[in-house]
């Protein structure tokens, strides 16, 4: 039904069939268009202009209801517990959508599957995986999955919602950005990489549209569930279903061109290696041609020279750029760590006093043999966002905070919790972070104190004081004894004396009285006998 058909009556018929707003919300927003009779004098006439605006400035509906409602369309807008607010995007595997939670009024995504598909059994699998392959990462530079449900023939899965824009929308906008900024960007993409490597998963499709700015300044990688797990299962899968090569041409390293199965976690580091390119020029290294010129380009070609566009970028990253870029995978960075480690330390180097000041040196994940499964969840999220510290134990995956506080808000992620790297587990290291156990001495020594920021009782907050849970910061001078506490010591040592001496004595005192007893009873039974 197009809009200048639909009749007001028309679209309160369709308004009420959809669920979105209760009866009395849309008697209320009838009110200017009843007559004193009560009755809607319009209902035969086109909807007022007038009526679709005032629902729109009472946030009753949103802009993408208001289409589908002016289309005629009344079904699908309530999914489960949750109420589609509009459409993110599409695909031909799945479509997108914002939603709200219907009780707790929390945003989230919600992925699609197209009602088409759900007949054929393979599709619902690959599904399924996706959902599963999502859940099971949990790291502050990952969008997380958190359920996968099922309205009548529709299945969906609930994704995080995040507030923010993709790198690609983000440099179209802005134009090249910093390189500062760019090595946080792609510091952080590495570090989310890191952990999904760790977790036995290969993202194939790394790109700036991929990756999301949220308002704090922290990248998130989307589209982690479409993954290939290191598992023939899955992949048979995915080959069932590929029409195309998977993965985007203009991001995509040589020898998943040849054979888009053969990627690894060195694959996904040199579409990182284009996107680093993409943030500071502006355009794909290779964007030109057809498909498959572009595709022989990535091949064949050399990456185009970076410093010729950008004769700003420093040589270290530079260096790090042609490196990831390199046709074999065995001459690239060998881990996503290795990526997020190199610009840490540009970071570092490069920052100001004030920044100095809150780095720290970057944790390494424990890294995998070929033949070993792969990690579960080993650490947790701190927190991310500007001003933040690192610190250990939490939620999925924080590593150090970003060694220089980034020009897009300083986000800080942590990397997976082990053990200090700096040796400085000790004993009176981890009592320093427990109240209530005063009789450990957490004092350190001067040398304990000079291992570097690692020791967990040294640590400080964003702000530069002490962290809440230090009883004793390393370092700090103990306040002076009492007159009554530096007596208790001596009192304490005199008692101690009097025992260690006088115990033997009273031992062999009672030894001689008990000898002379013996002694005067053996006489007394002598003389009464004789």
């Amino acid at each position: 039904m197009s809009d200048s058909e639909q009749t007001l009556d028309d679209f309160l018929r369709v308004l009420r069939a959809s669920g979105l707003m209760d009866p009395d919300s849309i008697e209320q927003a009838l009110a200017p268009w009843k007559d004193q009779s009560g009755e809607v004098h319009l209902g035969a006439s086109p909807v007022p202009a007038a009526f679709h605006k005032a629902l729109l400035d009472s946030s009753q509906l949103t802009a993408w209801q208001l289409d589908q409602l002016r289309k005629g369309r009344h079904k699908g807008f309530v999914l489960g517990k949750y109420k589609l607010l509009r459409l993110l995007g599409a695909g031909g595997m799945s479509s997108v959508y914002l939603a709200e939670h219907s009780v707790l009024h929390h945003k989230v995504a919600i992925k699609v599957l197209p009602v088409k598909r759900v007949d054929q059994s393979s599709y619902l699998a690959r599904f399924e995986r996706e959902a599963q392959a999502s859940a099971r990462l949990n790291h502050p530079n990952i969008a997380r999955a958190f359920d996968l449900e099922s309205s009548g023939a529709i299945h969906f899965i609930v994704l995080e919602y995040i507030d923010g824009i993709d790198l690609y929308a983000r440099v179209k906008r802005d134009g090249p950005l910093e390189v500062r900024e760019v090595a946080d960007l792609i510091r952080q993409a590495a570090t989310g990489l890191e952990y999904a490597h760790e977790e036995g998963l290969i993202h194939r499709d790394i790109k700036p549209a991929n990756l999301i700015l949220d308002k704090r300044g922290t990248v998130k990688i989307l589209d982690m569930g479409l993954a290939l797990a290191e598992s023939d299962e899955a992949a048979s899968l995915t080959r069932e279903h590929d029409e195309k090569v998977l993965g985007t041409a203009d991001y995509l390293a040589p020898e998943q061109a040849r054979d888009s199965h053969k990627a690894d976690a060195r694959s996904d580091i040199y579409s990182l290696g284009c996107t680093l390119y993409y943030l500071l020029v502006g355009r794909a290294p290779f964007a030109s041609g057809t498909l498959t010129e572009r595709l022989r380009a990535h091949m064949h070609e050399p990456p185009p020279n970076l410093l010729e566009k950008r004769p700003d970028v420093p040589t270290p990253i530079a260096e790090l750029y042609f490196r990831m870029m390199e046709k074999h995978p065995d001459a690239r960075p060998q881990s996503a760590q290795e990526v997020a480690d190199a610009l840490t330390a540009w970071l570092a180097s490069n920052a100001t006093p004030r920044q100095r000041e809150r780095t720290e040196p970057p944790r390494r994940a424990p890294r995998r043999t070929p033949g070993e499964g792969p990690r579960r969840h080993q650490g947790q999220v701190v927190r991310s966002g500007p001003g933040s510290s690192s610190g250990t134990d939490a939620t999925p995956g924080s590593n150090p905070s970003s060694a220089a506080g980034s020009d897009s808000g300083g986000s800080s992620i942590t990397g997976r919790a082990g053990r200090d790297p700096t040796g400085s587990d000790s004993l009176a290291n981890r009592s320093a972070a427990i109240e209530g156990l005063p009789w450990i001495d957490t004092s350190v020594a001067p040398s304990a104190a000079n291992r570097g920021s690692g020791s967990r009782a040294g640590r400080t907050s964003g702000s530069g004081q002490a962290g809440p849970q230090a009883v004793v910061a390393v370092g700090q001078e103990r306040p002076k004894p009492t007159a009554s506490e530096a007596a208790r010591p001596q009192l304490q040592t005199s008692w101690t004396d009097i025992q260690i001496i006088g115990l033997p004595i009273l031992f062999w005192i009672l030894f001689l009285l008990g000898v002379v007893a013996a002694l005067a009873l053996g006489v007394a039974v002598i003389r009464s006998t004789g």
